[in-house]
């Protein structure tokens, strides 16, 4: 398989999720990947996320791998080294002196709408706005989330530019015609994206409406009115240079209309399919510094301007690869 280049940083900056609250109970201990480092997650006796690196500075054990929770901390499952949640070592059980500088590295860690996020910044930033609680999550009016995940071949800031891309929902996922699309940019920076569309169902289309609003690279939350309404918590996390974690988290308005609980699975169908659809593109695609666009196609070009604003790092130029469309070139 070809190499596949990218001019721009793989890891952005800001929240990104890494773990469903229900995934790591009381003394949880979860080994990560993300961020091209390997990082374990716990819980501490008190109940709080704790994400510390994985590899105890001892002599190297990684600590997601039969580490255990013991108070505010994880003991290594090596030699017994305890690291307390914020990266010092606080007790070794059979020395009498803890080495000077015992320490290794934590991550900001936050808790919200059943989902666990870490905050990530190249540059060792502190933690920026926190991703919004979300009324509807744990209303007995709305269904609990129902999780999808994929990992893709890709990098993020590509992957991006599908919100925008209104044209593709009639060319690759069959809808009857390109959506409207409205933006619209609230004081913090945060994008919101709104689109009137016929939505797919087993009595046929049925017109709706998706708004979408990002709260930095990791975390969009999309609105889906139509027979049913529907809740969509989009949040990617990059694993390596080459791969994105990608996991939506669905929820509908409950209902007892049994035609419309129908319509509703359907839409839920359609919309993994769509995602599915999206990554075979994703995964083949080659990005292009300079593509020739229309004036149809869309902000695509501003959106690539203020993505930029979440990466720390140059964007380097595949200009020379593109030169005048030589076919020589690809």
């Amino acid at each position: 398989m070809r190499e596949r280049h990218w001019p721009f940083p793989a890891f952005p900056n800001g929240w990104f999720q890494v773990a469903y609250s229900d995934e790591l109970g009381a003394g949880g201990v979860e080994p990560l990947e993300v961020f091209g480092r390997d990082l374990v997650l716990f819980r501490d006796g008190s109940g709080a996320p704790r994400i510390l690196d994985a590899h105890c500075r001892h002599l190297g054990a990684h600590m997601g791998y039969g580490g255990e929770v013991d108070g505010d901390g994880l003991r290594c499952p090596f030699h017994g080294w305890l690291w307390n949640g914020d990266g010092a070592c606080t007790e070794i059980p059979y020395a009498a002196k803890i080495p000077k500088g015992a320490r290794i590295g934590s991550w900001p860690v936050h808790e919200v709408n059943g989902l666990v996020y870490l905050w990530h910044h190249a540059e060792g930033e502190a933690a920026g706005p926190v991703p919004p609680a979300i009324d509807e999550v744990g209303s007995e009016s709305w269904t609990p989330f129902t999780k999808l995940r994929w990992k893709v071949g890709s990098r993020m800031y590509d992957m991006g530019e599908n919100a925008v891309d209104h044209v593709h929902f009639k060319y690759l996922h069959g809808a009857s015609g390109a959506p409207t699309l409205d933006q619209k940019t609230d004081e913090d920076g945060n994008v919101s994206n709104y689109s009137e569309m016929e939505m797919t169902t087993p009595k046929g289309p049925v017109p709706g409406s998706i708004e979408s609003r990002g709260f930095g690279p990791g975390l969009g939350m999309v609105r889906v009115k139509g027979v049913v309404d529907t809740i969509i918590l989009n949040n990617s996390t990059p694993i390596d240079e080459e791969h994105v974690d990608v996991r939506f988290s669905y929820m509908q308005r409950r209902t007892e209309d049994l035609r419309a609980q129908r319509i509703g699975e359907a839409m839920l169908r359609d919309l993994k399919k769509q995602m599915e659809q999206d990554i075979v593109v994703f995964e083949h695609k080659r990005y292009w510094t300079k593509p020739l666009l229309v004036a149809e196609d869309g902000p695509i070009g501003e959106y690539r301007r203020r993505a930029r604003k979440h990466y720390s790092g140059s964007f380097a130029s595949l200009e020379e690869a593109e030169r005048e469309g030589d076919p020589k070139s690809g």
